[in-house]
């Protein structure tokens, strides 16, 4: 304790602000984090150390405060605060490998030693919550769990594991067989599969813009093994742990073209992670199933998701485009913008009533529980159109996340709002903070929906701006 007094929210910035200043040092020192020296078998080697430290942290909680207090949404809501504020400047600046501080901030250490200590917190309080686990509170207890325990997944696998990703482009010819591959940085690799190029298929629009383009193409193994498939955009083949996806042509032949370039990815940890996936969604899932909704909370939820539908489906151009690119040609297309959607409804009347209870203050009839519900719900619908959006981006370009500009604008959002519900159950909350809190995500919300096709730093690089 610090003056005979437990630590609060104020003590948790410090922690924090201490991690960004040690992040900072490191950076002068060693330089930024080298994560190709996490390949197998080190990234095993320090999810398995990183678990029993969390272990190791939880058990002796009681004879050192400050691992106790890591247990504690005192903790929590400042580490989610300086994750959604660099996660912000990271949004803000065009990124690139090799590039300076903020323009690299997968490798710049304040960035990866806070979001290693959110990894550390929902650790902690998982096994916390396991250990005080009671079948009469299972209503509550199992899908606190399975959201955080499955974040935990998802953070440790999918930053260890990306040492362990191949991606690889390799030019098929018409004829011939290829066994030769283009890496990332430009060497070439002999894989374990050979593809030659049967057929390139594409379709185009009345003004002449890609409809489809695909690859009819022979597979042959090293065992001998030969198929015959179509790898078309949203639709890749997999093949001894390795998936091919369409990737690109000779755009000056169009449909004449003689080549095709396909990716080739193999991520062995991917199953981790959708495990990880699959446990939020659950949990976020069972959080509206085992919350006991009065009728008149639901009616004016379930009139929103009606207008929403009626403004995805006519208000909004894309939706009813009949020229879509081909990467926007997927089942995954209408229910991820739809669950957006929905989602932008609720977080739009809770920014409304936020605004009227700060400007009504004492005079409001309107009670906090009600901007509460509305941003539960919402964040419901944002984690899952968030979550489909990765099972998307996995099927058309090879990975669930990149932290392309509009993923990061949307980690942003969904952080900024897991603050204001941890800020929330907070027992000495602030009231007027906690209004200001969705006003604020709401802002950042606009940038993930229409801002970033004005940010220069997705300009030219961002998968998610269309032509």
């Amino acid at each position: 304790m610090i003056g005979n007094r437990p630590w609060t929210i104020k003590e948790g910035f410090l922690i924090g602000g201490g991690l960004i200043f040690m992040g900072l040092m490191l950076e002068l020192s060693i330089g930024p984090v080298a994560w190709h020296a996490f390949a197998w078998p080190a990234n095993a080697i320090v999810l398995t150390g990183f678990s029993g430290l969390i272990a190791l942290i939880y058990i002796l909680r009681k004879r050192v405060y400050a691992f106790q207090f890591l247990c504690t949404l005192q903790a929590a809501i400042p580490a989610m605060a300086y994750a959604v504020v660099l996660t912000i400047v990271m949004g803000l600046t065009k990124q690139q490998d090799g590039g300076t501080w903020i323009n690299d901030m997968l490798t710049f250490w304040p960035f990866v030693l806070i979001y290693v200590y959110l990894a550390l917190i929902s650790g902690l309080v998982t096994i916390k919550r396991i250990h005080k686990f009671q079948i009469s509170n299972l209503k509550k207890d199992v899908p606190f769990l399975l959201n955080h325990l499955g974040l935990f997944i998802v953070l440790t696998t999918a930053t260890l594991g990306n040492a362990d990703i191949q991606r690889v482009k390799m030019i098929t010819t018409i004829g011939e067989t290829e066994w030769r591959a283009h890496t990332q940085d430009g060497k070439v690799k002999t894989m374990p599969i050979a593809i030659e190029l049967k057929r390139f298929i594409m379709e185009t629009y009345d003004d002449g813009t890609p409809k489809r383009f695909a690859s009819e193409i022979r597979i042959v193994t090293k065992t001998g093994k030969e198929i015959e498939t179509i790898v078309d955009v949203n639709k890749p083949y997999e093949v001894d742990g390795w998936e091919i996806y369409q990737y690109g042509y000779d755009t000056q032949m169009q449909a004449d073209s003689r080549i095709s370039i396909l990716e080739l990815v193999s991520d062995t940890w991917l199953p981790y992670v959708y495990m990880g996936i699959y446990m939020m969604l659950t949990g976020t899932l069972l959080l509206i199933v085992y919350t006991r909704w009065r009728m008149e909370r639901m009616l004016p939820i379930a009139a929103f998701l009606v207008v929403a539908i009626f403004i995805v489906s006519y208000l909004m151009p894309i939706v009813r485009s009949d020229t879509l690119v081909p990467a926007l040609q997927s089942p995954w297309f209408f229910p991820h913008i739809l669950l957006y959607i929905v989602c932008y409804s609720l977080m739009g009347v809770a920014t409304v009533m936020s605004v009227w209870k700060l400007i009504r203050a004492e005079k409001s009839l309107l009670k906090h529980q009600h901007i509460d519900n509305f941003i539960y719900i919402g964040l419901v619908f944002m984690t899952f159109g968030m979550m489909f959006g990765a099972f998307w981006a996995k099927e058309a370009w090879g990975h669930y996340w990149t932290w392309d500009s509009k993923e990061t604008w949307a980690a942003i959002t969904w952080l900024t709002y897991l603050v204001y519900i941890h800020y929330r159950q907070h027992p000495r909350h602030n009231e007027k903070v906690a209004l200001w809190i969705p006003i604020i995500a709401f802002l950042l919300l606009q940038m993930c929906w229409w801002g970033i096709n004005f940010l220069p730093a997705a300009q030219g690089s961002s998968l998610h701006t269309y032509n």
